[in-house]
């Protein structure tokens, strides 16, 4: 069985190129730190061997496609300082992303395998970023990828966890293996691990699983202290130093206080300050917290000193440092929402100052930010920012006031900016521009200071949900009576959200993040909120727990309806101006004003659905009650049945329909008629208990159709507005007239069990019912019965929980099912099978499908984004290999979405981006599970996945050399200035070098102490040629061989300088190993680039005077290339490595044949040579034979079935 659809546009042509990250920018600092400790074995996660084996059996139908709605997980944020923009490294959740200075997502980094990111640090120049997961855990990640996890703990620090992860600065280190003997740049990072975590009320947020295993090498570190009891160490200082391909752990310091924060102030060399708390025991026996903070040397591990100047208070401690602009100034915040400016260097407490709510309580600092632009300083004002845990950003003023006797000023505050408190916040470098995050509320914002008042206003924020949604729809769907759209324009890319408590209604767009907007709920939220003294949350509209949308009509008035948890009435809303704008939908005699009686709770609003027209809007209601209203005035229109209306105190009510007085008139008019015949003298007593006889079947049919006393769960109206489908807990399923509010003749019609959902599809007429039992029914409005029954009893495909969403695919032949078992099921209606069977961490709670049904959108009751999934039976042919999918299939999340026409987020520089799914060297099919491509059975061949300029420009070689040879030499300038300097035959850079040299040996001399300076700075020294242990330098192979004559004399030495390639040659030849030894010579030369291939193949053999050294190495060139032909892997790209052999060493193999036959020093090599590449030939005719027949084959077979249509 094979499922296929038109493919209209597949998710891989959609995402077009990969993103790529950003390096970041660090401040360099002058800290010295001993880089002559050897490294460790630590227990390093292999990725790809721990992904491959936590991998479910792929979905039939889905993959992950993308995230929407997940901005930021509260953690701090780092700053990324470039040349031409500036960067904010986000983490969220169990990824990092960079956003750019639009606040737009520009790349995002793979996830990582324990618990969640709660701090990193990252660095620019190395392209390197640090993050700290779980409870121990750091890995280092080059640009996006992975390379390196290791547990910080170690037996005294056993049950800690990190509480900060601080940058020091950069040094020189030298390098491993093949580049033993040369220095690269190394960046120099401090994890603070505490042994008690923090309260759950405390200002940091403690998130990752406290559990970690622990193996042997997570304790091989050294600690630069001496060992002492494990119940006087509090917590550790762990240096670590991160390469680009390495992170060791080079020294501990332990700490006799619980620490929380740490901070490298400005000018202190090799010194940090680390604060938290210490744990007190006072007179009456109760443990408090009291603030303390060290000077901690790095280098020697020592503590310097014990500051005492912080006010001692019970229950506060240190929760954030920041390093003032001033000299030996730092910002100290509490817990007791004090704030405290001392000096460093003397020890001293210069002022403080307090921070309490609107309610005259403390609050807790959690991030502080001193600003430094240069328009302060003409303002004359020193503006420090400070984040608090109740949603208020304060900004004080720290120069001395002349009005208040020299104290602090408040300059303004920010209020109501995040949900649930300030995370983090930091002032951008040199600009007037704040951003903050929070630390609930899924949300970064960024605030400008421009106003000469000094007040700050919101120049840009991104917001999603501060809860997970409960509701999700698209905007447009194509199950419409009457829709517009195909789905294949932008309008179709919107996704309506609903949040559970934070009783927003958002929608996110799957193209852009820039479209990404909250629907408004009133004009003045803001100002009513202030002026009532409350948050505008307060007096929002409860949550969502219905809507529905109509696509006519939608330019003349509203075409949202929604309907809210324990609320009777029902709001219009404009998709087009995004916010509630419509009328009112409520009964006549329902009071709006919380001073009067508030409806009856039988009237809240529990179901709603809109007309395929778009005028009318239907709502039951938990006592059973449905009421029809129209969507531009917002007046009552009825109620289904028609003489069941309850006013506000839930009481019957006389219809005050037009139609009923019509009716009345008529029997008015047939009582007063006047008759001269004797036999209808008694008519008006027989009419009347005929009346009466088909009013009291009227009623009893009412009766038997209301869903009076149970609530009414789901509605839906036909494509032509002729009938109304109503589904309640009374299990009735009732079809009504719509113009009429009768009901049908048939109905009503008793369900197995009490509905809990409804979904129709106008088009076909099919309505598919969600039952309490977990079972779906298929009821055809058509022929008014059921016509399947998925999931019911006995049934394996049944769900283990209730049903909370339903969705019909475009063509309605699929059906969606979710449930709080944690699956979502993929049934075909045609066939009643179960086709795809998806599994997740957490339950879904609702589901939708896209206009085109190549997405499905999923919430989960514990996420607070929106997962999109692809559906691969649009760009790919599916095969399915049985009926019904009996196994569920676990879902990987997928990842956070970015935005694809990256050249308007910002004016970041295309350089700066960087690959986000494969690292350097990288292929994309060794990225994926980590092995090489093999061929699945014998005589097939692969393709090496490589881009096409790898193996493609190796046969234009020389073309391409003819195109870079400059057209003539340099010239002198004929008019250099004279401060220009001009050496005619010498390298500038070798002059620099020279100069540089002189310079040093000026300055420093030659004591060896000097080494630091080079060690702690950016210039490249050391690029001297030293050997390996191999006998191999660090860039060339340098093959040193005494060669002997025939009667055993030692002639002169003879050097060559030969590449990797001919290195690896030489060891496999003269290794003894399996049919495929040389696997690793094409791996390795798959890592180059042409130039380098063509360097490389070209440096085996110099030519005749070269015969000695290079028929051996083109003898195992040849067995290399033979190898790769016989296997068939990366066919096209060994052809190549083929091509470009011959044609470099053409000359010498032919010349093999004229060469003087008495010389017998080459004549065993030049055999051996000959039959290599005899047997070379033979293995290119055979696979270029095998190739040639299977695409005939092929062709052959496609001619044939091509006829056959």
């Amino acid at each position: 069985m094979a499922k296929s659809r038109r493919n209209k546009s597949s998710p891989l042509d959609e995402e077009g190129e990969p993103p790529k990250p950003v390096s970041s920018d660090s401040e360099e600092e002058e800290i010295d730190f001993a880089n002559d400790v050897d490294d460790k074995a630590t227990a390093a996660d292999d990725f790809s061997a721990t992904r491959k084996a936590t991998l479910s059996p792929m979905s039939r139908l889905f993959a992950p496609y993308r995230s929407l709605g997940i901005v930021s997980s509260g953690c701090p944020f780092d700053i990324l300082s470039h040349e031409t923009a500036t960067m904010l490294c986000v983490p969220i959740q169990d990824r990092f992303q960079i956003l750019s200075e639009r606040l737009q997502p520009v790349m995002v980094s793979q996830r990582v395998n324990h618990g969640t990111i709660r701090y990193l640090v990252a660095d620019a120049t190395l392209s390197v970023t640090l993050v700290a997961h779980g409870a121990t855990r750091v890995t280092l990640f080059h640009r996006t990828m992975p390379l390196q996890t290791k547990c910080v703990q170690d037996q005294q620090s056993r049950g800690c966890s990190i509480t900060s992860l601080l940058r020091l600065g950069r040094l020189q280190k030298e390098m491993k293996g093949e580049k033993q003997g040369k220095t690269e740049n190394a960046v120099i990072v401090a994890a603070v691990l505490a042994r008690s975590l923090l309260p759950k009320d405390a200002s940091i947020p403690v998130v990752g699983d406290d559990e970690e295993e622990e193996t042997e090498g997570d304790f091989e570190e050294k600690n630069t202290t001496q060992p002492v009891d494990l119940n006087s160490v509090c917590g550790q200082v762990v240096m670590m130093i991160a390469t680009r391909e390495d992170l060791a752990v080079q020294g501990r310091i332990n700490l006799d206080f619980v620490p929380v924060i740490a901070v490298h102030p400005p000018t202190y060399v090799n010194k940090i300050v680390v604060a938290g708390y210490k744990n007190v025991t006072t007179a009456e026996g109760d443990s408090v917290k009291h603030p303390a903070m060290n000077l901690i040397n790095v280098r020697s591990g020592k503590v310097l000193y014990v500051f005492n100047c912080l006010p001692v208070t019970n229950d506060a401690y240190v929760t954030t440092l920041e390093a003032s602009p001033a000299v030996d100034t730092l910002a100290v915040g509490t817990s007791s929402g004090k704030v405290h400016l001392i000096n460093v260097l003397h020890d001293k407490l210069l002022f403080t100052l307090d921070h309490k709510s609107i309610y005259k309580v403390p609050v807790s600092i959690t991030s502080i930010s001193f600003r430094t632009d240069s328009s302060a300083f003409q303002y004359g004002i020193a503006p420090m920012a400070v984040g608090r845990n109740d949603d208020i950003i304060t900004i004080w003023d720290l120069t001395p006031s002349e009005n208040h006797s020299g104290a602090q000023k408040v300059l303004t505050e920010l209020e109501n900016v995040h949900v649930g408190g300030v995370g983090y916040l930091q002032y951008l470098p040199h600009e007037p521009l704040l951003v903050s995050i929070g630390i609930q509320s899924n949300s970064i914002v960024m605030h400008l200071f421009d106003s000469p008042n000094h007040t700050g206003r919101i120049l840009r924020q991104r917001k999603g949900h501060s809860s997970p949604p409960n509701l999700i729809r698209y905007l447009h769907p194509a199950t419409g009576g009457l829709t517009q759209h195909d789905g294949t324009d932008a309008l179709a890319c919107q996704i309506l959200s609903t949040g559970g408590s934070d009783r927003s209604l958002r929608v996110f767009s799957t193209a852009r993040t820039i479209l990404d907007k909250e629907y408004s709920q009133g004009p003045g939220l803001e100002k009513r909120a202030r002026k009532l003294g409350i948050r505008a949350a307060d007096i929002m509209l409860p949550p969502v727990t219905a809507l529905a949308v109509s696509e006519s009509n939608r330019r003349d008035w509203g075409d949202l309806v929604t309907i809210h948890r324990d609320h009777p009435f029902a709001y219009v809303w404009s998709n087009t101006r995004g916010s509630q704008s419509g009328p009112l939908l409520k009964q006549a005699g329902w009071n709006i004003s919380a001073m009067k009686a508030a409806p009856s709770r039988q009237t809240h609003a529990t179901s709603v659905c809109m007309s395929a027209c778009g005028h009318f809007a239907i709502v039951g209601t938990r006592g059973g009650f449905i009421y029809k209203y129209n969507v531009q005035s917002g007046h009552a229109r009825g109620a289904y049945p028609r003489t069941i209306e309850v006013d506000a105190n839930g009481k019957k009510q006389k219809s005050r329909l037009p139609g009923d007085v019509g009716r009345t008139m008529k029997a008015l008019e047939s009582k007063m008629k006047i008759s001269n015949r004797v036999s209808n003298l008694d008519k008006h007593d027989i009419d009347g208990r005929n009346n009466a006889a088909l009013e009291q079947a009227r009623s009893t049919r009412l009766a038997a159709a209301s869903h009076k006393g149970s609530a009414v769960t789901g509605l839906a109206v036909d494509s032509l507005n002729k009938f109304l489908v109503s589904v309640g807990e009374d299990k009735k399923l009732v079809v009504w007239h719509f113009t009429t509010h009768v009901p049908h003749c048939k109905s009503p019609f008793i369900l197995p069990f009490p509905a809990v959902k409804l979904k129709h599809v106008r088009e076909s007429d099919l309505a598919a019912i969600a039952l309490k039992d977990y079972s779906v029914v298929l009821f055809d409005c058509t022929s008014l019965s059921i016509v399947r029954r998925f999931g019911a009893q006995g049934y394996f495909a049944r769900h283990g929980g209730p049903v909370t969403d339903l969705a019909f695919s475009p063509d309605a032949r699929t059906l969606y099912t979710a449930s709080m078992d944690r699956s979502i099921r993929v049934f075909d209606v045609p066939t009643n099978a179960c086709i795809d069977w998806l599994s997740f961490k957490s339950a879904p709670t609702s589901l939708t499908i896209s206009p085109t049904g190549e997405y499905l959108a999923t919430t989960h009751h514990d996420r607070v984004g929106i997962c999109v999934w692809s559906d691969r039976s649009y760009y790919q042919t599916i095969h399915m290999d049985s009926l019904y999918s009996t196994e569920p299939v676990r879902m990987d999340e997928p990842t956070p979405m970015l935005d694809k026409n990256r050249a308007n987020c910002s004016s970041v520089d295309v350089s700066l981006l960087v690959d986000a799914t494969y690292g350097p060297n990288k292929n994309r099919m060794q990225a994926d599970d980590g092995t090489r491509p093999c061929s699945k059975k014998g005589g097939l061949v692969t393709f090496s996945g490589l881009p096409h300029a790898h193996w493609k420009n190796i046969f234009y070689l020389e073309l391409v050399k003819l195109r870079n040879k400059p057209s003539e030499a340099p010239k002198k300038p004929p008019t250099a200035p004279f401060f220009l300097q001009w050496r005619n035959g010498e390298a500038v850079s070798d002059a620099k070098d020279h100069n540089m040299d002189a310079a040093k040996e000026e300055t420093f001399g030659t004591d060896n102490n000097d080494d630091w300076a080079k060690a702690w700075s950016d210039e490249e020294y050391g690029q001297e040629t030293l050997p390996c242990s191999n006998g191999l330098d660090s860039k060339r192979n340098m093959s040193q061989v005494d060669i002997e004559d025939a009667t055993g004399a030692k002639r002169h030495k003879i050097f060559h300088v030969r590449s990797q390639l001919a290195s690896l040659l030489t060891e496999t030849a003269a290794s003894s190993g399996s049919q495929r030894r040389y696997q690793h010579v094409t791996e390795h030369i798959a890592t180059l680039g042409p130039s380098a291939i063509d360097v490389a193949l070209a440096s085996l053999c110099n030519g005749f005077h070269d015969l000695n050294f290079g028929l051996p190495l083109l003898r195992s060139a040849a067995a290399w290339l033979i190898e790769a032909l016989l296997t068939g892997e990366r066919f096209e790209a060994v052809n190549a490595y083929l091509h470009r052999f011959l044609f470099l060493h053409a000359a010498v193999i032919a010349g093999l044949e004229i060469l003087d036959a008495a010389d017998e020093r080459h004549m065993e090599d030049r055999r051996h040579l000959m039959e290599a590449i005899t047997q070379l030939r033979r293995a290119q005719e055979k696979a270029s034979h095998a190739l040639n027949n299977k695409m005939q084959h092929g062709l052959c077979l496609l001619r044939h079935f091509s006829r056959m249509v």
